[in-house]
């Protein structure tokens, strides 16, 4: 599969590095451009061996999907260029918040166009990666699509009116997790804890967290509550949580990110203040 990416941002890379990393693709045949940062292309093109080029027209020759990474206020003017040279078999997958597939259709109505969202977790071969599709995508496009996102983590083929709840949820959540583990690091720092024992100790403790979510039918609460024991650790770490009323906090963040996806897709560049 011939892929043009059109964005060359941490979205962007964090596919390519794991799509190069997992096997399947040949990253030559993964081309990339951007509208002005050069240093940026060449940079990718050094590090995992990808085909790079300002000439955007030359990069859509025969390619099989054309990706649309930008930032969502510029997907148009970025693929304004290309519709002549667009048919019924490039198909466009977008991996932006917020833009809709009716969106895209109405400025390239010839071509299948396709809703993803991936994250960054694509970089270690673990994205959940959400996909809805336009209704000119066939069979066989569909499959190449799952099978291509599927080479980088999970998919799930989900109804386009889920997908900016999907985009504040897992497209923006590793970031929430990170901010996390920031946390439990410097908590480990302030009580003695090497740095560097101290980040290797929170990770493998979120893996094996998540992994038993995965793996088990209990509920986060039911495990949660099995650790908890009165007037033990646990508890006195909870008071505080529910004193700083944390998991509000997490709720009202995540719908903030969902609004925020939603005016994207409505082309309002502003957030009001909550």
């Amino acid at each position: 599969m011939k892929i043009t990416m059109i964005g060359a941002g941490s979205m962007a890379e964090a596919l390519i590095a794991g799509w190069v990393k997992e096997g399947s693709l040949n990253p030559a045949e993964i081309f990339v451009t951007n509208r002005e940062d050069n240093s940026r292309l060449n940079q990718l093109k050094d590090h995992y061996r990808v085909s790079i080029s300002r000439d955007i027209l030359e990069l859509t020759d025969k390619t099989d999907i054309v990706i649309l990474s930008c930032k969502p206020k510029d997907w148009e003017s970025a693929l304004k260029p290309l519709i002549p040279h667009l048919n019924e078999k490039t198909m466009i997958a977008s991996v932006m918040a917020g833009v809709t597939i009716t969106s895209i259709e109405e400025l390239v109505p010839v071509s299948p166009v396709i809703r993803t969202m991936p994250n960054t977790s694509a970089a270690v071969l673990a994205s959940m990666t959400s996909i809805s599709y336009g209704a000119q995508v066939s069979s066989s496009q569909k499959a190449a699509v799952e099978s291509l996102f599927s080479y980088i983590g999970e998919t799930a083929v989900l109804e386009e009116t889920m997908m900016d709840a999907v985009t504040a949820l897992t497209g923006t959540g590793p970031a929430y997790i990170y901010y996390l583990m920031e946390s439990m690091e410097k908590a480990a720092a302030n009580i003695g804890v090497p740095a560097h024992i101290g980040r290797d100790l929170v990770a493998q403790t979120l893996i094996g967290a998540s992994r038993r979510v995965q793996e088990e039918e209990s509920t986060p609460a039911e495990l949660y509550k099995q650790i908890m024991s009165p007037g033990g650790t646990t508890e006195a770490g909870f008071d505080v949580l529910k004193e700083r009323q944390v998991q509000e906090a997490i709720i009202d963040c995540i719908g903030s990110a969902y609004e925020r996806s939603q005016q994207l897709g409505k082309g309002k560049t502003s957030l009001k203040q909550r």
